[in-house]
């Protein structure tokens, strides 16, 4: 697969390295909560799951989106599917920080939820992505999804981490 540059270097590229560099930032910058590991499949769980649904509903015969300049795939794309990785390293150190339990986790992921769409709208309107036959309630509805399957992935790593070695996690008592 040839890998074309984009069609004009504008504001979906700016959004995308803009967007990259503030959020890795601060993946860099945070105060550690849990082992890098985590973080790192973290990213990779957010970075899969990019791929697998953009090549699932955005490419045809489904075909419900473009992202970028083109419909084929470019190099800027390899790159967008970056963009919320860091934010969803975001969401599992807020979650592990705040500990949201019953009624307010469910409030979390609907808020959280809510976030990305957000940020999605902001990417729409930066021409990252252009919308065909989806709009911004699918996303909502695969935001509820995805960031359940992200707090849930994170509570099982975590527990794993910490049966496996309690004095790599640090102690929450000295918050």
């Amino acid at each position: 697969m040839f890998l074309y540059p984009p069609a004009r270097f504008d504001a979906n590229e700016w959004f995308i390295i803009l967007n990259s560099l503030l959020g890795f930032a601060w993946v860099f910058f945070a105060p550690v909560r849990y082992p890098h590991s985590i973080s790192i499949l973290i990213v990779m769980f957010c970075v899969s799951a990019a791929i697998m649904m953009d090549h699932a509903i955005a490419i045809p015969p489904v075909d419900m989106y473009d992202i970028n300049d083109r419909p084929t795939y470019e190099w800027m794309d390899f790159f967008s599917y970056f963009l919320y990785a860091p934010y969803a390293l975001l969401c599992v150190y807020l979650y592990d920080k705040l500990d949201p339990k019953g009624l307010w986790f469910t409030a979390w992921i609907i808020g959280w939820s809510l976030f990305c769409v957000g940020y999605e709208w902001l990417s729409v309107q930066c021409h990252v992505f252009t919308f065909k036959k989806w709009n911004l309630m699918h996303s909502f509805c695969m935001y509820l999804v995805m960031t359940t399957i992200h707090v849930q992935l994170f509570r099982y790593l975590r527990k794993h981490f910490q049966d496996r070695s309690e004095s790599v996690f640090p102690s929450k008592t000295a918050e």
